[in-house]
């Protein structure tokens, strides 16, 4: 998978990466580029759960949505990304969901340098992925490797069956171990680095410093073993092929003795690293290939921030087209009726000059009796049409003050779903109404803000709407489909 030029984003800090370089982002950039970030872990929410694998996809979806907020504690009151890695599980006929879902908030709060910039972030993904552009370069061959990640605010372990990513572990931060054992960072990540954890490296005076990064290490190895373990039981993992060490291009002397504790035997820590290039951006850079390979099909994506179509191909230009168009034949029906009222009155008022013509040619020729008779009789059918036509004007003047009325009704309603709608900025495909108590909204929203549907159900109930339910929900295109059934 080629690498394209991108935006990288680091927390606070905007860069534009191209084919193993990073320079200085210019405004072209910040506004063109494709944009990539590595949310830190300690943001996200992480749930696992098990479904079975009859469901089809939107069905899944939904069941991990509804759990991630029943089981996974996100906040009712809060906006999420909700996005999950899914596992076969081919021995019990399920899948394995790992599900992360990202507060907006959080986000918005961690990346509020870049995006004062830019507001856009296409893709947004935790650090564990990343060590997957190594097996699309062939530099990696695809077996059963482990990848530690050692950095100054968070560390975590990733395992690889295959070639394919099936879990992750995290671990004590650079920042915290060199606490712990009573150092400051730089001579822990030196001490680290150049004697590792065999205490014949270290001044006898120091033989307690190395016995502290020896428990310190054997503790978060062991953490480590015990999730190893259990997918070896999911996925049948065998043994672990290759330890690969992302810590600024170093290795730590002795690593292999505590794995060797802990029953991973004979296996070498090789470190990570990149040629001609700082030996601290090496994880920025591994990043940042991930991301460059990423930039059409994305396998796990929790940005809120991501590229928006031109305003007449988003569902809110379709939802304002719509409205339009409602609001407009809403206007036209009290003026259509106006006008036919108009007309009728014109033809009585026709009718009643005919009526007076009649009469006086009727005058004319009462000299013969039965021309008179005949001409009377005539008169008389027209006068008689003439009152019916009355009639029907009468009721056509009842009719219209009742259909008034019925249309205020309707067009209360109209307006009250509509305002709940663009309150909570929700799309529509079809408005159906029947008759002045019953409507049917077809409802669309992106996945991520489904629980706006109920939201929006929860506002009509409020405006005195005597019933309001779904009769169905569906996810197509990443797009929640409801139909919304409200009775006055």
């Amino acid at each position: 998978m080629p690498q394209e030029k991108i935006l990288y984003i680091e927390h606070d800090r905007t860069l534009t990466y191209n084919n193993g370089t990073f320079v200085q982002s210019s405004v072209s950039d910040v506004k063109e580029l494709f944009a990539g970030a590595v949310v830190p872990l300690a943001l996200l929410t992480i749930y696992t759960l098990k479904l079975p694998n009859h469901l089809s996809e939107e069905e899944q979806k939904i069941h991990v949505e509804i759990q991630m907020f029943e089981e996974g504690k996100l906040n009712n009151n809060e906006e999420y990304v909700i996005d999950y890695i899914r596992h076969d599980l081919f021995s019990e006929n399920s899948y394995l969901f790992e599900v992360f879902a990202l507060s907006h908030a959080k986000a918005a709060d961690y990346f509020s340098a870049a995006l004062s910039q830019s507001k856009v972030i296409d893709l947004i993904t935790p650090g564990f992925m990343v060590y997957e552009s190594l097996y699309d370069t062939d530099s990696l061959p695809k077996q059963n490797d482990l990848f530690i990640y050692l950095g100054e605010d968070e560390s975590y372990a990733a395992i690889y069956q295959d070639g394919t990513y099936i879990a992750h572990r995290s671990s004590e931060s650079l920042t915290t171990l060199a606490v712990e054992t009573g150092m400051d960072l730089g001579t822990f990540i030196c001490n680290l680095a150049e004697l590792g954890v065999i205490e014949e490296r270290y001044p006898p005076d120091e033989y307690g410093k190395c016995s502290l990064i020896q428990d310190r290490f054997s503790h978060n190895v062991e953490r480590l073993v015990h999730t190893i373990n259990h997918k070896r039981g999911l996925f049948g993992l065998t043994d672990i092929t290759h330890i690969y060490l992302d810590f600024q291009g170093n290795t730590i002397p002795g690593l292999e003795t505590i794995f060797d504790a802990y029953d991973i035997h004979n296996v070498e820590v090789i470190p990570l690293s990149r040629p001609n290039n700082p030996p601290k951006e090496l994880h920025n850079l591994l990043c940042a290939e991930y991301l460059s390979r990423h930039t059409g099909k994305k396998k796990l994506n929790l940005s809120p921030f991501g590229r928006k179509d031109v305003w007449y191909k988003r569902e809110s230009g379709k939802f304002l087209a719509l409205t339009a168009a409602s609001l407009f034949i809403a206007l036209c029906i009290p003026l259509a009726l106006s006008w036919a009222l108009a007309d009728k009155v014109a033809d009585k008022e026709k009718l009643a000059g005919k009526l007076v013509q009649t009469e006086q040619e009727t005058a004319q020729l009462a000299r013969t009796l039965n021309e008179q008779n005949k001409h009377f009789t005539q008169y008389q059918n027209e006068i008689h049409t003439l009152n019916e036509e009355i009639v029907l004007i009468q009721g056509t003047q009842e009719t219209s003050d009742l259909i008034t009325q019925m249309h205020l009704k309707r067009r209360q309603m109209l307006s009250d779903v509509t305002y709940e709608l663009g309150r909570y900025r929700l799309g529509t495909l079809q408005i159906e109404q029947n008759g002045s108590k019953e409507m049917s909204v077809q409802v669309i929203a992106e996945y991520q803000k489904r629980n706006d549907i109920a939201k929006l159900m929860s506002a009509l109930y409020a405006r005195g709407y005597q019933n309001v339910e779904t009769r169905e929900i569906a996810l197509d295109n990443n797009m929640y489909n409801a139909v919304v059934k409200v009775t006055r």
